[in-house]
């Protein structure tokens, strides 16, 4: 365990990160640290190899951020996250972890980690990780210092309150309910008025909130009215948010000695808010700038009073600054505030756009004195507006149509497909904005698209939503299309509509009615085929017995084998006509104990099955059980004599009868005469699948691609089918399989993409 000894009390540079990262696996957890560490110059990275020695730490050390593992002894992840919001909630902490789920990611949010990070391999998850630290310590200083301000508001003798968009308080500092002579409890939830008589609260309505409302601020003396009935002056500030409330403040100048107090005051709220607040001269230099504004420029303050304020400026806003003040200065008008947008060009070059809201401080003998600013990093906001420049050039460019209904499901917006400049129901965008969905959906698909919001509300895991629907065209045809819908962005939770991505799959319906009919032919044909085999097939097998009481048993052999032969080509042509249809079913199965179960189902002389695995594989357990049969069956048959040769007069006529040299691939013989094959049945590692191997003769590499092919058989008495059969039991499952050498250099079977579970 590394740590540095530093007490709780002991201060660091602030732009400095102190990391504690526990980790049951040493070596993990200093590589990690020294990852880190590399990452970024500002990162000190202490660790542990417990939670318990992880508590300790917190208790004699600062940190700025931990990143624990969750699979550790004694604590796991999540506990040791609910022993450390008992001392401090505010601690970032990141739940870097190998043990991955979606499950383990819900219950650690729901727990109240900051970030949930899975491990991955190699470096390359580290400048991830480095980020995601970097983010939740920036997030958590940020809230603190807002804290700090609201903190200090409160403590402030300014009276601050903040107004609803319909007038009445929704917060208020001591100060501000004390300046009128009522408890803050009093005023919350009444309207301004009651602050003013009618006729200074007429004002107000008719010159003071028009000019707010108008340039985002106003500035002035009211006469209010306190609750003993007394008048007081007050020094009053409305401003606007972003959200359309008033941000209020007043100082009360009855008493000219309370104007200086309230000036230092007022300095201190500045200094508190976070935004960039600055003052120029008439000189144009700056005269004051708060802390706020000294970070925005990476300068001191110390660097930028009495500088020329532009010196931060690119050349076209240090000339749009210019034109404001000639502007607010003109006697052709009368305002004193205006706002625009600059780029400040901050210490080490990086250029940064801002939003300016300047306004004259007020004259001096009719004197020019120079203004003040509030600034506003804008930059996210560009971002933002060219990024969604960039969305409606793509919107423009897909081939397929994007339309916008809000919640009552009228369109509010569509794009045509690229290139027309008619929707796929062939009306004009202009003809359907504001028109209900129902113009060009049956009520049957209106009543889909509404089942798949309320799922798409319901559940947070899920974004999407995609289903078939038939638009209805301008000239009443039905055309199928797939829709693809997603929930807009919702209000305080409240729902606005959706988006949607209409694809036109007349085309894919087309193929699936021909595939459809396509399935239909093959399976009558396996039928005609099966019962065409069949009766003759029987007719023989009748033949026979009565045969065998006349003729030499010996010779009939040969006839028996072709017609057990001709019954498992039956059985096998039906199974490969009927193993496309993809598994929608799938329960837990113990692989070693199946094997054996299906071991027993075949004749397997004197094999051996080695199935000591503790593996549990998701799959259809009829189809896993053809698969697991025929597999062994392969095994058997190919790993015993050789059938390619005929060695006797019997094996002559069973061949001449059968046709079955023809099948042996190249006349190759595939192994030597043995006996006693062994066959195992096993896990692949990490989880990946299973395979079944022999220790036969194997599969040359230049046939392993054509044994899975329908037909192909290197033994005389084999269908060709069952290799075939597997592959598309696989293929159904969504798995994968292919034949590679053994150990003992007999054919192994690999299945991957397997839902395993041990």
């Amino acid at each position: 365990m590394k740590s540095t000894g530093e007490s709780n009390c002991d201060t660091a540079h602030p732009s400095r990160i102190r990391v504690l990262h526990v980790d049951d696996e040493p070596e993990f957890a200093d590589r990690t640290a020294a990852a880190l560490e590399r990452e970024r110059d500002a990162f000190d990275t202490i660790t542990a190899t417990t939670a318990r020695d992880g508590l300790e730490l917190l208790e004699e050390t600062r940190i700025d951020c931990i990143v624990s593992e969750y699979d550790m002894p004694e604590m796991d992840g999540l506990a040791f996250l609910e022993r450390v919001q008992c001392g401090d909630e505010a601690t970032p902490f990141i739940l870097f972890t190998g043990s991955g789920s979606e499950a383990l990611a819900s219950e650690a949010i729901t727990a109240g980690v900051t970030d949930y990070f899975q491990k991955g391999d190699g470096a390359s998850q580290y400048p991830v990780l480095a980020n995601r630290i970097v983010n939740a310590v920036e997030t958590t200083r940020t809230r603190r210092q807002r804290n700090h301000q609201l903190r200090a508001i409160e403590t402030a003798q300014e009276g601050i309150s903040l107004l609803d968009a319909d007038g009445t308080f929704s917060y208020m500092n001591r100060s501000y309910a004390d300046c009128f002579g009522y408890e803050p409890s009093a005023l919350i939830g009444e309207h301004w008025d009651v602050l003013y008589t009618n006729e200074e609260a007429a004002t107000v309505h008719e010159e003071v909130l028009p000019t707010v409302m108008d340039e985002g601020y106003w500035r002035g003396e009211t006469v209010g009215l306190r609750a003993d009935g007394t008048q007081i002056i007050v020094d009053h500030t409305l401003s606007t948010t972003d959200h359309g409330e008033l941000i209020c403040t007043v100082r009360d100048v009855t008493d000219r000695k309370d104007r200086e107090r309230d000036l230092e005051r007022y300095e201190t709220i500045i200094e508190a808010l976070g935004d960039p607040v600055y003052t120029v001269d008439s000189d144009g230099r700056c005269a004051f700038v708060n802390d706020a504004y000294a970070e925005m420029t990476g300068y001191t303050k110390a660097e930028l009073i009495g500088k020329p304020v532009s010196f931060l400026l690119d050349e076209s806003s240090a000339g749009r600054g210019t034109d404001v003040v000639r502007e607010l200065l003109s006697s052709e008008t009368t305002a004193t505030q205006q706002t625009y947008e600059i780029t400040v060009v901050t210490k080490d070059g990086t250029r940064i756009q801002c939003e300016d809201n300047v306004s004259l401080l007020p004259l001096e003998d009719g004197q020019y004195r120079g203004v003040a600013g509030v600034v506003r990093n804008i930059t996210e906001r560009k971002d933002r507006e060219r990024e969604l420049e960039q969305y409606e050039t793509i919107l423009r460019t897909i081939p397929d149509e994007v339309y916008m209904l809000d919640a009552d499901g009228y369109v509010t917006n569509v794009v045509p497909p690229t290139g027309s400049e008619l929707t796929t129901t062939g009306y004009r965008p202009a003809e359907l904005r504001g028109e209900h969905v129902s113009v060009i959906l049956s009520d049957d698909d209106i009543a889909r698209g509404e089942v798949e919001i309320r799922r798409l509300l319901k559940r947070d895991d899920r974004e999407k939503a995609s289903f078939e629907m038939t638009p209805i065209t301008r000239d009443g045809d039905r055309v199928p299309n797939e829709n693809h819908i997603a929930l807009l962005p919702t209000d305080d939770g409240t729902f606005r509509g959706t988006v949607g991505v209409l694809r036109d799959i007349t085309d894919r319906k087309e193929r699936e009615r021909e595939l459809k009919r396509q399935n239909e032919r093959l399976e009558s044909f396996a039928s005609i085929v099966s019962h065409d085999l069949r009766n003759p097939l029987n007719v023989a097998q009748g033949q026979l017995e009565l045969a065998r009481e006349e003729h030499d048993e010996s010779r009939l052999r040969t006839v028996s084998k072709a017609h057990e032969r001709m019954q498992r080509l039956i059985d096998d042509i039906l199974r490969i006509a009927r193993e496309d249809d993809p598994v929608t079913e799938t329960e837990p199965i113990d692989l070693a104990a199946f094997a054996r179960s299906c071991w027993q189902h075949v004749e397997t002389e004197d094999a051996t099955l080695n199935a000591e695995t503790d593996a549990v594989v998701q799959a259809d357990r009829s189809r896993f059980e053809r698969l697991v049969e025929n597999l062994i069956r392969n095994a058997v048959e190919h790993s015993s004599t050789s059938h390619s040769v005929a060695d006797t007069p019997e094996d002559a006529v069973e061949n001449s009868v059968t046709g079955l040299e023809s099948q042996s691939h190249s006349g190759v013989v595939q192994g030597n005469e043995r006996d006693g094959v062994t066959l195992t049945v096993g896990s692949l590692p990490g989880r990946a699948g299973f395979y079944v191997e022999d220790d036969g003769p194997g599969i040359p590499p230049e046939d392993r691609d054509a044994v899975f092919e329908t037909g192909y058989s290197t033994t005389t008495d084999g269908t060709g089918f069952g290799l075939s059969i597997v592959e598309r039991i696989a293929d159904a499952h969504g798995w994968t399989v292919t034949v590679v050498n053994g150990d003992s250099g007999g054919a192994r079977f690999e299945f991957r993409d397997v839902e395993v579970r041990r």
